[in-house]
């Protein structure tokens, strides 16, 4: 297993990995527990725990699993911009992006997206991230920041710690529509809600670029947001 120990390309190279997932190669469990064991120490709003993690590697749980994802596809994605529906169409479809290189783009992550859909179940591994901790009233304010914001960073350390040891992942937020049939499977405890998933797996080649950002002073500025 090749490391990649400079932690600036760790940083700036961990894609979002789909059609280079390989299949064929199972991860150790040995290898999936250490990178745990380094997500753990993600920062953790008051320094509370409230979370459960399930790694499947089991394949008639992994079909089960997939069968929920598809269904997921077509709800919010394939059904809604076959019927023109706006709000989905502004999201998701190529051919409201602006330049011809923006449209190939978000033509590239449908397929990407849709590629993974139809193979779910022939990813080596699949995490998922639950929360315990009560579910917010409001999505702005109050708990959700602490409720979304513990999780999320041990994810990205767990995607981080992947990188390193030369496996690809993707954060699946979209799962999140089927939680209630998905925590049925995993035999989550009452109250246990999924987040997010993570499926993963050793890569086809470990050479990856940056993605295609806007300028940083788009998104930046010092002080006070000030456009004049």
């Amino acid at each position: 297993m090749k490391m990649i120990s400079d932690i600036d390309e760790v940083l700036t190279t961990t894609r979002t990995v789909r059609k280079r997932l390989d299949f064929s190669r199972k991860v150790p469990v040995e290898v999936i527990e250490e990178c745990l064991l380094m997500a753990q120490q993600a920062s953790v709003g008051s320094n509370k725990e409230d979370w459960k993690f399930v790694v499947v590697t089991d394949s008639e749980l992994k079909k089960q699993l997939a069968t929920l994802y598809q269904q997921v596809w077509d709800e919010t994605v394939a059904i809604p911009l076959s019927k023109g529906e706006a709000a989905t169409v502004e999201r998701l479809a190529p051919s409201v992006r602006k330049s011809e290189e923006e449209q190939n783009r978000q033509k590239r992550i449908l397929d990407g997206v849709k590629y993974l859909v139809d193979n779910l179940e022939n990813v080596p591994a699949i995490l998922f991230a639950c929360s315990s901790a009560p579910v917010p009233r409001n999505a702005m304010g109050g708990g959700a920041s602490g409720y979304y914001g513990s999780i999320f960073p041990f994810v990205w350390s767990f995607q981080l710690a992947l990188r390193s040891r030369g496996l690809g992942s993707v954060l699946a937020t979209a799962i999140a529509h089927k939680a209630e049939e998905v925590a049925e499977l995993l035999l989550l405890p009452d109250g246990c809600k999924v987040i997010t998933m993570v499926p993963f797996g050793y890569t086809k080649g470990i050479e990856f670029s940056k993605g295609a950002r806007q300028p940083i002073s788009t998104i930046f500025r010092w002080d006070r947001w000030d456009t004049q």
